[in-house]
Formats: C-alpha cells, structure tokens, sequence
C-alpha cells in the first residue's frame, strides 16, 4: 500500500487513519484483498476547551494526523463496521442516528486498541539479540527454557533467533543454554557439596540420570568423577582439555575461528565497528575458550594462553590485509563511513537508481522490483518488503534509504545512507555517483539521459506543434481523478520533456504536492489541446468518445487522447524514465501513422 509516499505491507488486519486529501494506492497483488473504507467529516464544538484537558487546535490536528496499527481485538471492529454498513444501507432516520451510535463505538474502539497496543519492538542488530537472550538464559537458565519460549520473550521468531546465534556464535540458542548449565553446574560440584539431584534441579534439570548424561557428554566425565577431580587439583580443567581460565590480560578469541576481538576493539569482518557479544558473557557461558599470557610475544610452551595468542596474530594479520576499503561520505544525517566497492547493497527506493549505475543490490522493496522497465535486470534480488528482521539476512555491507523515519533502525544493521528525494533527475544521479565512488558511470548515464530527451522532442515536437498545452490524468472516464503536474507521472511528461501545462492546473496545483484529485464535471477546466491518461493498462480502458463528459472535449474530438501505464509511469529512475520517453515517442508516432492512413 501507498500511503502519502510511504509505502507499507499489509498483513492480516490493519487500521490506517487517512487525513482528508491523502493519497492512497493499494496494489493486492494474486490473493486480492478486502477493505472498508470509513469517511467521516469531524470538528470540535466552541465548548470543547472548557470539557478537555487537551487544546482545541490539538484535538482539531488529531483529525488531519495519518496513523496506522494492528489491532489487538481485530474481530470486535469488524462486527462493528459490518453493523455500520448494514445502517448506511438503510435510509429512515432511526438507521442514520442508530449509525452514528455505532460510529462513535468503532472510533471508541480504534482509540481504545491503538492506545492499549504494545510498544513496537525495539530494531536490534544481530549481535544485540544475541546478548539480550544470553542475559535472559544467564536469568532464568533454571527454567524449563524452550526454544518456543525463548523467542517469544525476545518477541521474534523461532527461526529468527536460531539464525542470528548461528551468524554470531556459530551455534543455536539451545547449545548455548546447555553450555550455560553445564558451567553452573560445574560451578556447584566444585564449590559445594549438595547432592546431583539438587545441582540437576538448580540448573534447569528435573531428571538427574538426563542431567548426568548431559554433563558427561559435555565434559566427558561424569558429575560425580568430575567433582572429585575438582576437588583433588583446583583446576577447571576437562577431560575433553579445556584450557585453563588464566589472567585475562592478553588477547582472547572465542570458539570460533571467524569471532575474535583484539585488545584495541577490532573484531571479525561481519562486525567491523560493531558492538561484540561481552566477554564475560561468553565466560559464563563457556564460550571464551582462553586468554593470553601476559605477554604476546610470550613463548607457545610457556602456557596455553600464549598459544592463543600465537593463534590469534595470523587472523588478525589475515583480516588486516583483506579487510575492504573504506570511504567517508557526507548525508543529510551526517558523514558516515561506507564500503569504497559496496558489494551487498539494500535499498527501500533506490533499485532503479542503483541498476542504472551498475550496482546490483541483494535486496529491495517488492514494489520496484515489479517494474515492468526492469524485468530483466531483477534475477537474484529479494524482496524484503519494509520488514526489517529480513535484511541481516542479506548481510548487507551498505543501505541505502530515503525513509527518515527508518534510518536509525537500518543503521543498526549495516551503514546507511540517507538520500532524501531531489527534484531534479540528474542531480539525484550527480549524488548518488559521488557516494557511491560511480560517477563517471553517473556522468555517462546524465549524457544518456539528455541524448534520449532530445530525440523524444525531435520526435515528437511536430506532433504536438508549437502553442499547444497538455495535460496529465490518473483514472479514466471516472467520476473521480487525478491531476498531475511536474511530480510522479508528469514528471517525465512535464519536467523532461518540457510539454507546456493547462493554465488553471500550473494555478491549481501546489508544487510541494505535486497532484490535485478533481471530479469529472471540472475536467473541461483542466484538460489540454493533449492529454495523456493513466490508467490499468492491463485491467482497464475507457471509450472516451461516447462518454458524455470527455467526448465534449477538443482532445477527446481530435483522437489527441492518449493512454498510459500508470504503472509503467509511476516509477522515476533513469532507466524508467528513458523508457517513458521512448514509450511516449512510440505512441505518438504510431498514432500520426495511423490518422495519416485514415486520412
């Protein structure tokens, strides 16, 4: 759905609250949807002040304030709003105020449900939801812990949760759990001397022959012969020969050889500048096999913490002289530190842009994707929808955004870019190049651009001739529709190749917005000696000729109505855009052809 510019997936039932003259586009896709559109006019009564804690000119913006949610009780609105639309079917006066009734229940309700809704869940990187379930198992590993129930504190999916302790620890949130007991347990035979079955139960385990054979099977020794051997050397050492937990002055590396962290805060490529899993975290949990002796240079046979370290040193040397180049480019958010060659790039709006400069991005929103301009070029690119839990998937090295409101939470999970919409086409590619170290590619494509503006008016150009205007619609021969100026479809129409507008509809129009919805019986204001109408191309065509209302206009007389994708001319990426002017030229031409033959 898009709703004023922003675009969102809709899942199950949704509110979306719509200020008056909002722009809504709803695309349903192969299963359809269905949906109830409630339109209500609302004003605050002069008493208001004196009955309100909150101002009147507050409670009046409520009513232009766009908002969406989830409700919690979606069954309950539904009723009501079948109730609702059972009365506006009937029309004695009884029905109308028994309507209203029900009208102020739903809005009761819709307040209600939006008011009583869980916060929205807080974006966490990988690394983050990783140590927010070890602090939750490290609280409550005497619990019976499920993997169901693990997830549901931390309020993702199960699959989501194994995924990312899989990217980061190299292993599931179960082993993790079992790791942890085990170490809680070793900690109690060694320390105390209270019975297996009591150490079982503290650490999670009801049946002490299951525990028992866990332990043993963890550390290779039985919970009984383990904590003898405590007991006779002090050491916390395994038979399976675990290195001895030394002085942690020297440089660690986890149980993995993709995960180590130096003493001067870097850390393994997936996470370069990123926040690491604590130590102690990883102690707890037996997942920080050693640290060094307190020299690096110390000798191999000194200890094995000094054998760590030896370890430690190729890797750190390896990811040193792989480790990408970066570069720093300045954002409307500020400068940020990017790849100098992204090579996983994800992008909300941007996957024309980013085709066009040769920049195949790993993922983008399934809206672009099913533009028809770049069909061929989509192979491989996921659709991630506005979802954020599935772009770490991707393991995007770059983001690129033009959601504000998102930033923060992309940011999280790989550098991004914020990169606002400009108005001019050429100037967003002169930027984009720059950022994204394209811009001889950026230059070329700006050349490209203007050559193919120059054919299409040459082309065109005696078609239209000289003093005559056009005008661009969104609709059809409908009772209600859309007037477009130098923005979204006019764009290429109006901005690039320069076709002059109506009069009343450069009066008409705010250039902030950019459209104007108008009914049929004022089309005659706005239409042109040319109109170009959007419509569902593959849905839909309209007989202009024998409708009362266009067959009265010149355009319309003169066979200078032409039809458009509106799909196809939704988009305004350069490669869409040279489309457009090719499709527009085509058409034309093809057009004069066939009236030349009639003629």
């Amino acid at each position: 759905m898009l709703f004023d510019n922003q675009i969102y997936s809709v899942h199950g039932m949704q509110v979306f609250h719509a200020a008056a003259k909002s722009w809504v586009e709803l695309n349903a896709g192969k299963d359809g949807l269905d949906f109830s559109l409630v339109l209500y006019e609302a004003s605050v009564s002069r008493a208001a002040p004196a009955k309100f804690e909150t101002p009147m000119h507050s409670l009046e913006h409520s009513f232009h304030m766009p908002y969406s949610f989830t409700p919690a009780q979606p069954t309950l609105l539904y009723d009501i709003l079948e109730q609702m639309h059972d009365l506006s079917r009937q029309q004695h006066a009884m029905a109308q105020f028994q309507l209203k009734a029900q009208f102020y229940q739903w809005i009761y309700q819709v307040v209600k449900q939006y008011h009583s809704q869980s916060p929205a869940p807080r974006t966490t990187s990988p690394v983050e939801l990783v140590t927010e379930a070890l602090e939750y198992m490290l609280d409550h590993y005497a619990e019976p812990l499920t993997l169901e129930s693990l997830a549901s504190a931390l309020n993702c999916s199960q699959g989501h949760l194994s995924n990312r302790f899989k990217q980061v620890l190299n292993r599931g949130p179960i082993d993790c759990l079992i790791r942890l007991r085990m170490e809680k347990a070793r900690k109690l035979l060694a320390e105390t001397a209270i019975s297996l079955k009591t150490v079982a139960m503290a650490v999670g385990y009801q049946d002490v022959y299951y525990f028992s054979h866990a332990f043993k099977k963890h550390f290779g020794l039985p919970p009984s012969l383990l904590r003898k051997q405590l007991a006779a050397n002090e050491h916390l050492t395994s038979a399976a020969g675990r290195n001895h937990i030394v002085a942690p002055d020297g440089t660690c590396y986890f149980d993995n050889d993709n995960y180590y962290q130096n003493n001067d805060g870097g850390s393994s490529h997936m996470f370069i500048n990123k926040m690491m899993v604590p130590a102690s975290l990883l102690l707890a949990f037996g997942l920080l096999l050693g640290a060094c002796g307190s020299n690096p240079t110390e000798s191999a046979t000194g200890n094995k913490g000094g054998s760590a370290t030896a370890a430690s040193q190729p890797a750190a040397t390896a990811e040193n002289d792989t480790k990408p180049a970066t570069r720093i480019v300045s954002t409307s958010m500020g400068d940020v530190e990017i790849p100098a060659h992204p090579e996983r790039v994800v992008t909300d709006f941007y996957m024309g842009y980013l085709l066009a400069l040769d920049i195949k991005p790993v993922g983008s929103n399934g809206i672009f994707m099913k533009n028809p301009y770049l069909a061929d070029q989509i192979a491989g690119i996921v659709d991630v929808g506005d979802s954020l839990e599935a772009i770490p998937e991707l393991k995007p090295d770059l983001i690129i955004t033009g959601d504000a409101k998102k930033y923060e939470a992309y940011s999280k999970i790989a550098p991004t870019i914020m990169f606002p919409k400009a108005s001019d086409l050429r100037d967003e590619l002169k930027q984009l190049g720059i950022m994204l170290n394209k811009e001889a590619k950026a230059d070329s494509l700006v050349q490209d651009l203007d050559k193919q503006v120059e054919s299409t008016k040459k082309r065109i150009d005696h078609i239209v001739g000289k003093d005559k205007t056009v005008t661009v619609f969104d609709g059809g021969a409908v009772k209600t529709l859309i007037l477009y100026g130098n923005a979204f479809t006019g764009r290429t129409i109006h901005g690039e190749l320069g076709l002059p507008m109506n009069e009343n509809v450069k009066r008409d129009i705010d250039p902030k917005v950019g459209w104007l919805q108008i009914s049929s019986e004022v089309i005659g204001k706005y239409a042109s000696d040319y109109i170009f109408m959007a419509v569902d191309a593959k849905a839909e065509s309209f007989d202009y000729a024998n409708d009362p209302i266009w067959n009265t206009l010149d355009a319309v007389k003169q066979n200078h109505l032409y039809e458009i994708d509106g799909y196809r001319f939704y988009f305004s990426d350069p490669i869409s855009v040279m489309g457009q002017l090719e499709d527009i030229a085509d058409m034309m031409e093809e057009r004069e052809k066939a009236s030349v033959k009639r003629g």
